[in-house]
């Protein structure tokens, strides 16, 4: 199962001549090519059939119970606030000059204004395409559910993409494909967005179709069934892949008396529970003006969207819901030790993965974790693959939530009894100072190895260069907007990142390795077939290097 690796200084001068290009056209020089619209994807391309059912309640998940870890107390309760969500709070900072380059030039392309009833609006003009992104962010996503309930706020907002009273579902699917435009719903932890992606020639038409699928959604019971049925099947399937499946038991230990404990899928209890009137207890319970915050990227008129905006969401009324805010952290919170998850029919393999708590994207630490574990990453291919031959595919990366964690994962291994002693000697090499070399020369072997002083700027380029291919669209831009309004109260606060990420020194990954990896928790899940994991020396997984 060899798989080629292009070497790593070829990668830095690709990701050093893309950045040059992309931050050029990021801060408004040549324009890119147009964007492709993406076609339909939270309404689909024919109508549903008349006598859809819910689907059955799902099975119970291949495989066994996992051995359980001591039980933990829950999360402090989550505040909550009535308020709406803040746009300045870095207003002195950009204000005073106090930002890089790329941040300050870029920073000219934002507006906000507020509708009559306080939903604020977030523009950042961008005429280098026709393609014009509108989002609705309704704070609070799969916090403001029950566990029991998990997976409602997003049925609820899928079944709202089939169709308003005005637009059922197949007059709605045969607009959207006439005018090449989509409506996409997705529910994360801490907010949900409701997306409409159209061209300019078709936003006048396409925005108040779109908006009253929020205001007033037909609630059509076969669209509701439709809806529920896909994300039955869509956790099945997961419980029948043992990736998967290793993911899903990780969150259910990992998310344990935390608020994130009503993921985002749901369960297959929670959503058999549902069913169309809770749908629509929810959105009538949550639908306020003060949860809501809007995100346009495009070609926009300002005064224009202004007045298109008031029209279709200035008679929301504001009902005070009260938006959670402050996730508790995960520091102080994980539990070291192997959860081992028995599955049949992962025959011959085994999955590992490891979670610990990791630094939120507002935290110093974030860039220097984030550099760190791409460099782990790396080592961790040329060492546990390379050289021993004990795994298909090992890596390890920090997320961006505000309550955040990392994973180490080793997919496909068939010594799971020796794997955490590979790991172990890569993060050793990490915790040494060193890293994969970016120059190799030809005597070096294959193990050649550079300071990490040394290959900090290849991996800073390659961080900056990965950063900014994923927002090549309008709409991936509103994610990131709204994002930075989220955790940091201010939709330009991604724009530091680049300044950030650069002013990052060898000591401060270094640092941070040390805070939140080698001296950290991890909670560790073994997956696999009985005979393959049950063996394995839990002691080994009590900390790095056995310890």
């Amino acid at each position: 199962m060899q798989r080629s690796k292009s070497p790593a200084w070829t990668a830095a001068l690709i990701a050093a001549l893309f950045l040059s290009g992309c931050l050029a056209s990021c801060a408004g020089s040549p324009a890119p090519a147009p964007e492709s619209v993406a076609a339909p994807t939270a309404v689909a391309a024919a109508p549903a059939p008349e006598s859809a059912a819910p689907a059955a309640a799902l099975p119970a998940a291949a495989g066994t119970a996992p051995l359980p870890l001591p039980p933990l107390p829950p999360a402090p309760p989550m505040e909550t606030s009535t308020q709406q969500v803040r746009l300045d709070a870095l207003e002195s900072r950009f204000a005073s000059g106090g930002v890089g380059a790329f941040a300050r030039d870029n920073s000219a392309s934002f507006t906000s204004f507020t509708l009559s009833n306080g939903i604020p609006v977030v523009v950042r003009k961008n005429d280098a395409n026709r393609v014009r992104s509108v989002s609705l962010v309704l704070r609070g996503g799969s916090l403001i559910v029950e566990p029991s309930r998990a997976g409602l706020e997003g049925v609820m907002l899928r079944t709202m993409a089939r169709g308003s009273s005005s637009w059922p579902y197949g007059k709605l699917a045969a607009k959207l494909d006439e005018t090449s435009s989509s409506i996409s719903a997705e529910s994360a932890f801490e907010y949900s967005t409701y997306t409409l992606t159209t061209i300019d020639r078709y936003f006048n038409e396409m925005l108040p179709i779109w908006a009253g699928t929020l205001t007033n959604p037909s609630w059509g019971s076969t669209d509701f069934d439709r809806v529920l049925s896909d994300s039955k099947l869509a956790l099945k399937k997961k419980a029948q892949d043992p990736w998967q499946t290793a993911a899903l038991t990780m969150n259910k230990v990992f998310f344990e008396g935390h608020p994130y404990a009503a993921t985002t899928d749901g369960t297959s209890e929670s959503l058999a529970s549902l069913d169309l009137a809770a749908v629509k207890a929810h959105y009538e319970r949550t639908w306020s003006a003060n949860r809501l915050f809007v995100v346009a990227v495009g070609n926009y008129e300002v005064p224009e969207l202004k007045s298109a905006l008031e029209g279709v969401f200035g008679a929301i009324v504001n009902r005070d819901f009260p938006v959670p805010v402050g996730v508790a952290t995960f520091q102080g919170r994980v539990r070291p030790g192997l959860v081992k998850q028995v599955f049949p029919a992962s025959k011959g393999v085994a999955y590992l993965r490891a979670d610990f708590a990791a630094p939120a994207p507002t935290d110093q630490d974030w860039p220097a974790t984030s550099l760190s574990m791409r460099v782990l990453s790396d080592l961790l291919f040329n060492v546990v693959r390379d050289k021993y031959g004990a795994v298909y595919t090992p890596g390890s990366y920090i997320r961006a939530f505000s309550a955040n964690y990392g994973s180490l994962t080793v997919f496909k291994t068939d010594v799971p009894g020796k794997v955490k002693g590979y790991l172990d000697e890569a993060v050793g090499e990490l915790a040494a100072g060193k890293a994969m070399s970016v120059a190799p020369g030809p005597d070096e072997g294959k193990s050649p190895r550079m300071s990490l002083e040394a290959v900090l700027p290849t991996y800073k380029a390659l961080y900056i260069n990965e950063t900014y291919q994923k927002i090549g669209t309008n709409a991936a831009v509103a994610g990131e907007i709204a994002r930075s309004v989220m955790q940091a109260g201010d939709p330009r606060a991604w724009l530091l990142d680049v300044a950030r990420v650069s002013a990052t020194s060898a000591d401060d990954v270094e640092r941070a390795t040390k805070k939140w990896l080698l001296e950290a928790p991890a909670t560790w899940v073994l997956l696999g077939p009985e005979e393959m994991i049950m063996p394995v020396d839990d002691a080994a997984f009590m900390g790095w290097g056995g310890k």
